[in-house]
């Protein structure tokens, strides 16, 4: 009488002589190595991964993998990075894990993220001054009263025009990533 087997000894006994190339293996390699990557940046923007972790997790990698990483992690954090301060941590590691190529672009658009905020809050001081003369104006007035400005047409259109060049700026940096 026969010998009943699961599917799982069938499939064993005859992929038993197959087995990967080197090339295949580091392709799998390379796979893996970039899908962590999304893991390791929210880590870090989370501050759960500090910035030599992420160095040295990126360090740790093979020579031939370590490149690929890099370029991915950068294209990942120029497509995070915006004019929010939560993405001021990416900055850093931009720099950190940055080609030569790249330093212009980022100081560039550093300096544009420092415009642009001083800007805005130098903006903010009068665009709430104006709402709050045209609430005290239809008779709503006093401490209790706080504006949110972002609502605010005229905010909106002047958020949007400050930011324009730096976005600008940003999309240079992420095209020489993308290269």
């Amino acid at each position: 009488m026969g010998e009943i087997k699961s599917t799982l000894d069938l499939v064993l006994e005859r992929t038993r002589h197959l087995t990967l190339s080197s090339v295949e293996k580091e392709e799998i390699e390379v796979k893996e190595a970039l899908k962590r990557v999304s893991g390791y940046l929210s880590r870090y923007r989370d501050g759960v991964l500090s910035l030599e972790a992420l160095l040295k997790e990126v360090r740790g990698l093979a020579p031939e993998i370590r490149d690929r990483v890099r370029g991915e992690m950068a294209r990942q954090m120029s497509l995070a990075l915006n004019f929010s301060p939560d993405t001021d941590r990416l900055i850093p590691a931009m720099e950190e894990l940055a080609d030569p190529g790249w330093t212009e672009l980022l100081a560039g658009v550093k300096r544009c993220r420092s415009e642009v905020r001083k800007a805005l809050e130098a903006a903010r001081g009068d665009v709430e001054g104006r709402i709050l003369a045209e609430l005290a104006a239809g008779g709503i007035r006093g401490s209790a009263v706080a504006v949110k400005i972002e609502g605010d047409p005229q905010w909106i259109a002047m958020n949007h025009n400050l930011m324009r060049p730096c976005e600008e700026r940003l999309e240079a940096l992420r095209q020489a990533l993308a290269a």
